[in-house]
């Protein structure tokens, strides 16, 4: 029998696929969620159910070898993210702090920037967070007060942490991504070059933060990309759904938003230059940290997606 890892935001996309693969590997698991639980846990007596609103309260975690905190709001404005992702992350991560866990923050690819990267530069743990957040949207904010404030409390704690972020997480009942381009019906405008995706199928990204939660841990601080080996360019993955894009240039992409620039925070999403180059400029990424965690690809790109599409 393992360690008791818990896992917040368990009910969840990401948060169920982590709990089904703890369970995999004999794990005990806490699961905190805010809904109901899924039908079958209650046939499963290592998965331990605790109902919380983690905006007001967050249960008890001592005992827990390791807390995997996957619970966030994935859209809204600032206000909500502060509310709903922000504060409730500080609360998770103090109290699992004071029990003696490692910490475990999900957090985003996201929270990178684009400053003095060159298109096709390599990303890897290394890269700088965005110097910028203003520019961004409120969920890439989000994610950067998250790790902020997981550093410091695991500064002030002396306790372990490990930061999994993963890139653009696909599986049943999610495909898509926004690192696509722009929706026209049934035509994507994206542009066109051999830049990588930065995604990572669930299982994949479950692996690793099990890993994460699990494998021995050198450095008080860890950061890990959760990303697949097999990365495809927007034409792969465009035909791995069956859909046809309408390519154009990235210089034409970025010319367009460096025109709009000084309209800044009145431009919607795409339109602005920061949010554009981070989700669409051609780049290729490492995972190299992820591998020496253990992680050991279970699928390549097509046999994935092919996957996520028969269990939609």
């Amino acid at each position: 029998m393992g360690d008791v890892i818990a896992v917040t935001g368990a009910g969840g996309f990401l948060g169920r696929a982590v709990v089904a693969r703890a369970r995999a590997e004999g794990h005990p698991v806490r699961a905190i969620l805010r809904g109901e639980a899924p039908a079958a846990w209650a046939a499963d007596p290592g998965i331990a159910v605790l109902r919380a609103d983690l905006t007001h309260a967050v249960p008890p975690l001592d005992g827990a070898a390791a807390v995997i905190h996957a619970a966030a709001r994935m859209g809204g404005d600032d206000a909500a993210q502060a509310r709903e992702t922000v504060a409730p992350s500080a609360m998770v991560l103090e109290q699992a702090a004071r029990a003696g866990a490692r910490l475990v923050l999900v957090g985003s690819i996201a929270v990178l920037g684009t400053d003095g990267i060159a298109p096709f530069a390599r990303i890897d743990e290394t890269t700088p967070i965005e110097s910028h957040p203003a520019r961004r949207d409120a969920y890439a904010r989000a994610k950067i007060a998250q790790e902020r404030d997981a550093r410091a409390l695991a500064a002030r704690h002396g306790a372990a942490l490990r930061i999994v972020r993963p890139g653009a997480i696909f599986g049943p009942g999610r495909l898509w991504n926004a690192h696509m381009g722009i929706t026209l019906g049934p035509l994507t405008l994206g542009p066109r070059h051999a830049g990588e995706l930065p995604l990572c199928w669930l299982p994949h990204a479950a692996h690793i933060l099990l890993l994460a939660a699990t494998a021995p841990q050198a450095d008080p601080v860890e950061v890990i990309h959760a990303l697949d080996d097999d990365r495809p360019d927007r034409a792969r993955f465009l035909a791995a759904l069956g859909r046809r894009g309408l390519p154009l240039g990235w210089r034409g992409f970025d010319a367009a938003a460096g025109v709009l620039a000084p309209l800044g925070p009145r431009l919607p999403g795409l339109l602005r230059r920061e949010i554009l180059r981070a989700r669409l400029m051609p780049l290729r990424y490492d995972n190299a940290h992820a591998h020496r965690l253990g992680f050991r690809a279970e699928a390549d790109f097509e046999t994935a997606m092919a996957a996520a599409r028969g269990a939609a």
